[in-house]
C-alpha cells in the first residue's frame, strides 16, 4: 500500500508544472503593483495598502505551503523535524501578521481579501489560458 502511494504521489508531483507557482508569483506581483497605483488614486492609499498587503501575505502563504507539501511528498525519508518546524512557524507568524494588519493597522478587510484572492485569480486565468491555447496537449 505504501509503495503504491509513493508511486502515485511521485508521478503526480513530477507531472505538475513546477514553473506554475513562479509564473503566478511574478504576474501577481507585477500586475498587483500596477493596479495598486490607480486604486490609491481612486479609492485611497489605505485601500491600496490593504490590496498590496493581501497579495504579499497570500504569496508568502503559498510559498510556505509549497515548501511543506514538497517536504511531505519527498521521495526519500521525510525530515519530520523540518516539517513540524515549518508548520509551527507558519501558523503563528503568518496569522499573527494578519491580526496585526487587520486589527492593529486597521487595513480594510474587503481590500485585503481582494488582494489575498488576486494570486488565485491569476493562477486560474493562467490555467484557463493554457487550456484555451492547448499548450499542454502532446499531439
Amino acid at each position: 500500500m505504501i509503495e503504491a502511494r509513493n508511486n502515485v504521489v511521485t508521478a503526480t508531483w513530477a507531472s505538475m508544472d513546477a514553473d506554475l507557482l513562479r509564473r503566478v508569483r511574478k504576474t501577481s506581483i507585477v500586475l498587483g503593483l500596477v493596479m495598486a497605483a490607480p486604486f490609491a488614486f481612486y479609492f485611497g492609499w489605505l485601500n491600496a495598502a490593504a490590496w498590496t498587503a493581501g497579495i504579499g501575505w497570500s504569496l508568502v502563504n503559498l510559498g510556505v505551503i509549497r515548501s511543506i507539501v514538497a517536504r511531505v511528498l519527498a521521495d526519500g525519508p521525510r525530515d519530520k523535524r523540518a516539517i513540524a518546524f515549518a508548520m509551527a512557524v507558519k501558523f503563528p507568524v503568518l496569522y499573527g501578521a494578519v491580526a496585526l494588519m487587520l486589527a492593529v493597522l486597521k487595513l480594510p478587510v474587503m481590500w485585503w481579501m481582494a488582494g489575498f484572492s488576486w494570486p488565485f485569480f491569476v493562477a486560474v486565468m493562467k490555467s484557463l489560458g493554457r487550456i484555451y491555447l492547448r499548450l499542454d496537449e502532446t499531439t
